[in-house]
């Protein structure tokens, strides 16, 4: 019988036949049909697995084909005789004697050391299994423009299109989408750059390699973000260039923190890698400045520069350089996909010819089909649909996140402000350990990043980090989970962190000790006075200021946002002396009821023994307030 042999799998993306193939290649590599030995009859193997009987004539002709069977006439398919050799020299590699060892050991000292960091992975590589996965990074189908990149594949595929790119072209790229970054990608974001100051490569991490292999030696300093991008940490030491941490703030890499002789300084403004903080204009001018004075190069990692869906994004650092010192680097993948390796770089004319050239010495160029089909794209406005639907789906997901952390986890953690993008910064209580929160909430299905890799402190300690290193941040990722699956999975995540807070602080002490703290508890008629005429002020996870007013009908109104662009209306009631309210849209109109806390000029509430938020409060009325002491 076949089938324990042969499993088929309907849902694979290679078909039944491609499939049978590498089952029959694999089972007379491994001596399952032995050499000479007669092949199933084609009806009877397809009646075993339960497939079309064209399908097994035509797998079996192709490996006829290919030289693995012979076809005897009036006798059937058989394994070819002179795979025997082949096979008895690949079980002869399977047995390594002493000899192929010792070879295996003078490897291990001829391979050039290379200084890399053991870095673990942030996520499991079965993360799609997981029904919450807040990490970032990596692929989404469902966003994916699979049909407009079909079209462009089949246009690429034209005679007069192959006749194109199907030529070796030395060192140049393909005109077609070298014209289309320059005339309609950058522009975007303020940079206007002539043909001979634009490389395509293969992703921004290609770019960098290049950077690091022209600008950096063991007598050049670079000077990093911290926190910063891990990758542009290995490629200094790569280079044996010493390396500068400086610290990054709510405006992104801090200008005073630069040393003077800086060489190559490596930023990520758009949205700060790892914290998404977005850089201000004022922040990027600095910079700018800095450099002249002091005589140094800005690589600006512009990764995720598209995806600026709350505001319109700022013009990019290289947009502000008058010196030619600003080199720009970007990539198709955030918008795309990862797996399609295409990205650019933008820099002085003398820099890119010698950047083209090293690139020959490594992969030529990237592949020109590849390049078509993305001048294609480009070119027929696909991308700009997908980055429409793309922000428009961040958008949804970003707010659905800021909803449910506001909802769930509003006393417990603090966020980094940013401009949109599809990760978000979070530093949890000062007791909590990162890595262990993380490996806790993967047990639940939740998959969030812990951020000790980021920190250059959290390097070489044997214990994957360092207590120089801040453990109470981690990172939620909005790119690779839906929308449906935010809430559920923050409920979860903030259960999961409610129990680590009991674990460690959840005696009757504790609790006693936090009463105090909260201050005097409103009961009765304090209570409903209280209620009837408060303004409550403060602010959400994400920084962004609120107001509510309750009103004596029991109505209130809630503005949040700067300029109050979010608002809602509700109700509010007592029961017993317990407050309660409902909101329209927020908190998801959920009933939900809470014991009030004064202290001074602050409110606390209070749920099930646990403060859930805290504002400022005003009284509209010129009666003194309720509470007169602490």
């Amino acid at each position: 019988m076949m089938q324990p042999l042969f499993v088929l799998d309907n849902d694979s993306p290679a078909n039944l036949q491609q499939q049978l193939i590498q089952k029959l290649i694999q089972a007379i590599q491994n001596g399952h049909f032995a050499c000479g030995s007669k092949m199933p009859s084609t009806r009877k193997l397809a009646e075993q697995l339960g497939i079309a009987r064209n399908t097994v004539v035509n797998a079996y002709e192709q490996l006829i084909d290919e030289g693995y069977l012979i076809s005897k006439e009036r006798s059937g398919i058989y394994v070819a005789e002179d795979l025997y050799e082949q096979h008895a020299q690949n079980a002869s590699h399977k047995k390594p004697n002493q000899e192929n060892q010792q070879q295996e050991q003078n490897w291990h000292q001829r391979i050039n050391k290379l200084r890399l960091d053991k870095l673990a992975s942030p996520y499991p590589h079965n993360w799609q299994q997981y029904p919450f996965p807040f990490i970032d990074g990596q692929f989404d189908p469902s966003l994916f423009p699979v049909q407009q990149w079909r079209e462009c594949s089949k246009l690429s595929l034209n005679v007069n299109e192959i006749k194109t790119w199907a030529s070796d072209s030395g060192h140049d790229d393909d005109a077609l989408l070298a014209e289309e970054i320059r005339t309609k990608v950058l522009p975007r974001r303020g940079i206007y750059a002539n043909p001979d100051e634009i490389l395509v490569t293969l992703g921004s991490q290609h770019g960098l390699y290049l950077l690091t292999k022209l600008l950096l030696n063991n007598q050049t300093l670079i000077t990093v973000e911290e926190p910063g991008y891990p990758g542009i940490r290995q490629l200094a030491h790569q280079a044996y260039s010493p390396i500068h941490h400086a610290e990054v703030d709510e405006h992104g890499i801090i200008p005073e923190q630069i040393p003077q002789h800086t060489d190559l300084l490596y930023v990520t403004p758009s949205h700060q890698m790892p914290t998404a903080v977005t850089m201000p204009q004022q922040r990027r001018e600095a910079l700018i400045a800095k450099a002249n004075d002091d005589d140094f190069i800005i690589v600006e990692d512009d990764y995720a520069s598209e995806s600026n869906f709350m505001s319109s994004p700022h013009p990019a650092i290289k947009s502000l350089d008058s010196q030619g010192r600003v080199i720009y680097v970007s990539s198709f993948s955030k918008v795309l996909a990862p797996g399609l390796r295409l990205g650019f770089m933008v820099g002085p004319a003398p820099l890119i010819k010698q950047a083209r050239q090293l690139r020959t010495l490594i992969s030529r160029h990237p592949p020109a089909n590849n390049q078509r089909v993305m001048g294609l794209f480009l070119s027929l406005g696909f991308y700009d649909q997908a980055l429409r639907k793309l922000n428009q789906e961040m958008a949804v997901r970003w707010q659905e996140l800021r909803e449910a952390l506001n909802h769930y986890l509003s006393t417990h953690i603090v966020t980094s402000r940013t401009m949109g993008g599809s990760t978000c910064w979070i530093e949890g209580p000062s007791q909590l350990d990162g890595q262990q929160f993380a490996a806790e909430a993967a047990k639940h299905g939740v998959l969030i990043e812990p951020v000790q890799r980021f920190f250059a402190s959290s390097r070489n300690n044997g214990n994957g980090g360092n207590s120089s290193a801040p453990q109470n941040y981690f990172r939620l990722g909005v790119s690779s989970i839906p929308t449906d699956k935010i809430r559920e999975g923050i409920e979860l995540l903030a259960q999961i962190m409610r129990q680590w807070q009991d674990d460690s602080s959840g005696t009757d002490t504790a609790r006693s000790t936090n009463q105090q703290k909260w201050g005097k508890r409103l009961k009765g008629e304090q209570l409903r006075d209280f209620a009837s005429r408060v303004e409550f002020i403060g602010q959400t996870v994400f920084g962004d200021p609120y107001r509510i007013r309750l009103y004596a009908d029991g109505s209130m109104a809630g503005w949040e946002g700067y300029q109050d662009e979010r608002q809602d209306k509700g109700q509010w009631w007592l029961e017993g002396d317990r407050w309660f309210r409902q909101w329209k849209d927020w908190s998801y109109g959920e009933t939900l009821g809470f014991e009030i806390y004064i202290q001074k000029n602050r409110i606390n509430w209070v749920r099930d023994g646990k403060r859930v938020d805290s504002a400022f409060y005003l009284l509209h009325s010129n009666e003194p307030a309720t509470e007169t002491s602490s």
